[in-house]
């Protein structure tokens, strides 16, 4: 990146504004060879809001339970009843296919049965005659029993052609393909005049006629990403909107978290499903959909922002900031924060920001540790639920990470006599200071 030069030292082109207040400080004491000047800290008071914890995400709609309409008749489709989009009953008619075949079965299978009926009577009859001649010893035993096999075999013929007639008759009801539930006609795959072979002994079990599902209930399938997937539970209400209703909300809730993620473009997603009321039949199949979840409200409660808190890694950054002791403040927040817990609405340990917070408070001039329990967060602001009132002051001070880098570019410009390929400039005495403490600067 080319280098300009500024008053005193070489600068590259990036606005010394642009950068922290604590980092400027710290590239105007490199350059100039003076102190760094106490920095000022701005500060926040406690105040009463209303913390909104929202997740959005995109989908589409889709119905809760399609159906494949399948014919497990074979022939060419006389009648086609209904049409792409028509609403029907169940039990409806849909397709009639050619029924010769299936009614001839029948007859044959009718006429098969009356015989082996026929001959089933007549092996009872040679019994009943033999038994009487048994009696009388015309027969044997042998001729007797062979009489009865002959009464048994009729009978399984009786009952094989019973079964074969019962089997033409299914055949030939299904012919007629009906609906099986009240629903919207989504797809039709056949025609009027069309043929259509349907062996329902193979793994498909016949040939798919068309589609249907009922639209008066109908779901979105959205996808979250990971990192919001854990404030989403079963039943949290969910407001869906469409591109081709602006304006309008459908009102929702969670109906299922699917466990197994998707990657899409190397962003890990799963897929959360929302049982959606179609007022009025307007929401349909494949129409893309934004959803908003409404994960948890809370109004008039104590807030503070979320970048005042701190965490256990702050507090040598934090001592060295206001100039006291590491080993005293990490004492102060040992001690107060040990025990406090955080205990997030509904179990879900996302809406919160764990235990072991404390912010520092401003009061009388003096700055001093506060552990806090929080509740909720949007991200911007966090619910207080214990550790400071209405009005109490808190600095907005720079995380660990921010003094880190502060401290690198110290040691760096220490080392080497200025900032690396840049001349230093005579230094100046260095003015007063005031004692390395942050002030406190009302927002």
């Amino acid at each position: 990146m080319p280098l300009r030069e500024g008053a005193g030292c070489t600068t590259a082109p990036m606005s010394l504004a642009s950068l922290p207040a604590a980092l400027c400080a710290t590239l105007l004491a490199a350059c100039g060879g003076g102190e760094p000047p106490a920095p000022e800290y701005e500060s926040a008071a406690v105040i009463r809001g209303d913390v909104v914890v929202t997740v959005e995400a995109s989908g589409t709609i889709e119905p809760v339970a399609d159906v494949e309409v399948k014919s497990k008749a074979s022939g060419e489709i006389l009648v086609l009843a209904a049409e792409i989009g028509d609403t029907v009953e169940a039990g409806a008619l849909l397709v009639r296919i050619d029924p010769r075949t299936p009614k001839n079965l029948v007859d044959q299978a009718q006429a098969e049965l009356d015989a082996a009926r026929q001959r089933e009577r007549t092996a009872v009859t040679q019994l009943e005659r033999g038994e009487k001649l048994r009696e009388n010893a015309w027969i044997n035993q042998s001729e007797l029993e062979s009489l009865e096999l002959e009464v048994a075999n009729t009978r399984a013929a009786a009952v094989a052609a019973r079964v074969t007639l019962e089997n033409a008759l299914i055949e030939l009801e299904d012919t007629e393909v009906r609906a099986p539930s009240s629903g919207t006609i989504l797809t039709r795959l056949v025609e009027r005049g069309q043929v259509i072979s349907s062996p329902t002994r193979d793994v498909g079990g016949g040939s798919v006629i068309l589609t249907m599902a009922d639209l008066t209930r109908v779901r979105a399938r959205v996808r979250v990403d990971e990192t919001d997937i854990g404030k989403l539970a079963d039943g949290v209400p969910a407001r869906i909107q469409v591109a081709a209703f602006p304006g309008r909300e459908f009102r929702g809730a969670v109906e299922k978290i699917e466990p197994q993620a998707v990657v899409d473009q190397n962003v890990t997603m799963f897929a959360v499903l929302i049982n959606v009321a179609n007022e009025g039949g307007l929401l349909r199949p494949g129409m893309n959909v934004d959803a908003t979840f409404d994960v948890a409200q809370r109004s008039g409660v104590l807030t503070i922002p979320v970048m005042a808190l701190r965490a256990a890694r702050d507090i040598d950054a934090t001592a060295e900031i206001l100039g006291i002791d590491a080993e005293t403040l990490r004492a102060e927040v040992e001690a107060g924060v040990h025990g406090a817990r955080v205990s997030p609405p509904g179990g879900r340990a996302a809406l919160g920001l764990g235990r072991g917070l404390w912010v520092v408070t401003v009061k009388d001039g003096r700055e001093r540790p506060t552990p806090v329990q929080t509740g909720v967060t949007d991200l911007d602001r966090v619910e207080i639920t214990g550790g400071l009132a209405e009005g109490d002051q808190v600095l907005l001070l720079p995380t660990a990470s921010l003094v880190e880098i502060q401290q690198r570019i110290q040691d760096v410009a220490s080392s080497r006599g200025g900032v690396p390929g840049l001349t230093r400039q005579p230094a100046s005495p260095p003015a007063p200071t005031a004692p390395n403490t942050p002030r406190a600067q009302e927002r």
